[in-house]
């Protein structure tokens, strides 16, 4: 019997303790074949410390690079986690210095066996070279797999240009708010398109990515489309168009002030927020021509007229960042 049906029968008979220990004998017997020095074995799940066998794979994959791809690609597919561990953290080692260690680590993550974070993260880190291998994996059946890719292309504009539009039409919420979060980091009018149709999808999580890419590609141009959204069902999402009018600063003025008068406490709480945050109440304490700080005061109540009292006393003025400078030289 050789040494890779052994390992197959063991695995099956024994189960994860003897499938380390297989796996560690392996690769010892092809070190022992280089005669070099003898593996340290972990012989019980117990005892996995994981680095004796990694650190044995990955010198393996620098010196007998087909036995440690073909060891490493079987050791992917494992049901025995140990095993798909101990692949994965000896692929993440061998990809800064071969192109097969790639193309395995983006087999885990489309085979969703490990971590997809983990995976994900050593995928990440080696931009830009896997990035053509992982658009196909925007039509993978696992909507988890999906997620991942789409924000893995935010590294590379071209192929997420061509690939992640379509994203935002997927089934799965995680892929279509992953979409707009890549779609966020180009920054071009389809962006923004799609960030402004997806305002109203049905999932909050979505409707509030939604918000930060519209506000991230054009504040001016999308601050109207967000005001509704002030007065959404989900405190999520109220928050994420708040923070996304704020950025947009005194230029969302014009749009939000209308809502003060609206007929819904929630929107007109929402719209004395931002006003307040931009620094339009502050700037017209002691100068309210037309009683407009008072209609703000009206709309967002005793708490916002008391903290636009505290800080006139103290001298401070919110807006670009006149509050923090203040706050930090008292």
């Amino acid at each position: 019997m050789d040494g890779r049906t052994g390992l197959v029968v063991v695995c099956a008979v024994a189960g994860g303790a003897w499938a380390l220990l297989v796996l560690a004998l392996l690769v010892g017997r092809a070190r022992h074949r280089r005669r070099t020095r003898p593996l340290a074995i972990v012989t019980e799940v117990g005892e996995w410390k994981q680095p004796p066998v990694v650190t044995e794979l990955v010198d393996l994959g620098d010196t007998d690079e087909r036995t440690a791809e073909e060891l490493l690609n079987e050791s992917l597919r494992s049901d025995i986690p140990e095993l798909r561990t101990a692949s994965v953290t000896a692929l993440a080692s061998l990809a800064d210095r071969h192109d097969w260690a790639i193309d395995g680590l983006v087999e885990a993550l489309a085979e969703a066996s490990e971590n997809p974070v983990r995976v994900a993260g050593e995928l990440d880190r080696l931009a830009p070279r896997p990035g053509p291998r992982l658009a196909p994996l925007v039509a993978h059946p696992n909507p988890v797999v999906r997620a991942y890719a789409v924000r893995l292309l935010s590294r590379y504009p071209a192929l997420a240009e061509q690939h992640v539009p379509a994203c935002t039409l997927d089934p799965s919420p995680n892929v279509r708010g992953a979409a707009l979060e890549t779609l966020r980091a180009a920054g071009s009018p389809a962006a923004l398109r799609h960030a402004l149709r997806l305002l109203e999808d049905p999932h909050p999580q979505v409707r509030a990515q939604a918000c930060r890419t519209a506000a991230a590609v054009s504040g001016r141009a999308s601050a109207a489309y967000l005001v509704p959204l002030l007065a959404d069902t989900s405190w999520w999402v109220r928050e994420a168009a708040r923070e996304a009018l704020v950025t947009a600063g005194h230029h969302a003025t014009i749009v939000v002030e209308p809502a003060l008068e609206s007929h819904d406490p929630a929107l007109r709480s929402g719209a004395a927020l931002v006003l307040q945050d931009i620094g339009h109440v502050d700037a017209l304490v002691g100068d309210d021509e037309g009683g407009r700080l008072e209609r703000i005061y009206g709309a967002g109540g005793r708490r916002l007229r008391g903290a636009a009292a505290e800080r006139a006393r103290r001298g401070l003025v919110l807006g670009d960042g006149g509050a923090l400078e203040a706050e930090a030289a008292s």
